[in-house]
């Protein structure tokens, strides 16, 4: 596979993440053809997008989209609350340890949950990025002079190969 990226630097809102979401489908089909998986793999990338643009402290994101040999790796960091960063740190953890089957009983379960809002917090996009192939999950913290903001950094890497 020819090796290709997309990257953004800037600030993230809705109309911005929806412009992303299309040009990152133009770059999947013209680099990887016509796969019966191009939307499982850019679905990864917005659940990434749409994590960040939940949690982040201020409005301004990183993202890329890179195709490296056999895989698709997808990076995305931001600030975000102490307890935002720590508390994706845990469940991703948590969902790479379990097995296929926890993680659709676990999907079903946060799904029937009322105390989630607006802002997240059960973790269902984690869940949705490992069931649709992302195994290698990397979420760094670090803090920042801000005792109470983190930066996130989050990579995902997923196989090309069936």
């Amino acid at each position: 596979m020819n090796p290709s990226i997309l990257g953004y630097d800037g600030r993230l809102s809705s109309e911005v993440r929806v412009q992303l979401t299309d040009l990152l489908a133009a770059i999947a089909l013209a680099n990887l053809g016509k796969r019966t998986d191009l939307r499982k793999l850019c679905s990864i990338a917005i659940e990434l997008l749409d994590n960040a643009q939940r949690h982040c402290t201020g409005d301004k994101v990183q993202f890329s989209w890179r195709i490296e040999g056999d895989e698709v790796i997808v990076s995305v960091q931001n600030k975000a609350k102490g307890k935002d960063a720590l508390r994706l740190k845990e469940q991703v953890a948590a969902a790479l340890g379990m097995s296929t089957q926890e993680i659709t009983e676990a999907f079903k379960a946060q799904m029937m949950n009322p105390e989630f809002g607006e802002h997240g917090g059960a973790g269902l996009g984690i869940l949705q990025i490992i069931k649709k192939g992302g195994k290698h999950y990397e979420v760094e913290v670090l803090p920042t002079d801000d005792t109470n903001e983190y930066i996130c950094r989050s990579h995902v890497k997923t196989s090309l190969v069936a």
